[in-house]
């Protein structure tokens, strides 16, 4: 069985963005572990979509793209086309919050992380170009 690597810090920079979802209208619903994303959207009690959340320790301008496991973009890909709503990655930068529809346009490259010593996390990516995504609130 492979390691869980969220971490506290993790889950406190989710419910940041939940939060800060809140206070725009949209309620974060956490969505249990075999949905593989991380919350459900919510407005006046409707389900609008799902979404993903990464935290990102960097500006949103310091690299062009941002990069997901193809793993996630299958799984948003699945939800879709079994509920019809959308499923969004909503990014949490040092300087904003930013959300792009996992249906865009993508490259498909290897990528990951080597800092950990696990080899499951080198993994074939997609890579969203920044230009993409919509800024949600700034930080």
């Amino acid at each position: 069985m492979r390691p869980k690597y969220e971490t506290p810090g993790d889950l406190a920079n989710e419910q940041h963005v939940a939060g800060v979802m809140d206070g725009l209208g949209y309620g974060l619903e956490k969505l249990p572990v075999q949905y593989r994303l991380d919350f459900a959207i919510f407005k006046d009690g409707e389900c609008l979509g799902f979404a993903e959340v990464k935290t990102r320790s960097f500006e949103m301008s310091k690299y062009p793209t941002v990069m997901i496991s193809l793993s996630k973009v299958m799984t948003a890909k699945v939800i879709t086309e079994a509920t019809g709503l959308p499923c969004y990655l909503i990014v949490k930068y040092s300087d904003v919050i930013s959300r792009l529809d996992f249906s865009d346009p993508y490259e498909l490259r290897m990528g990951g992380r080597a800092d950990r010593g696990d080899p499951q996390d080198r993994d074939i990516c997609a890579f969203y170009p920044i230009e993409r995504f919509t800024i949600v609130s700034h930080i």
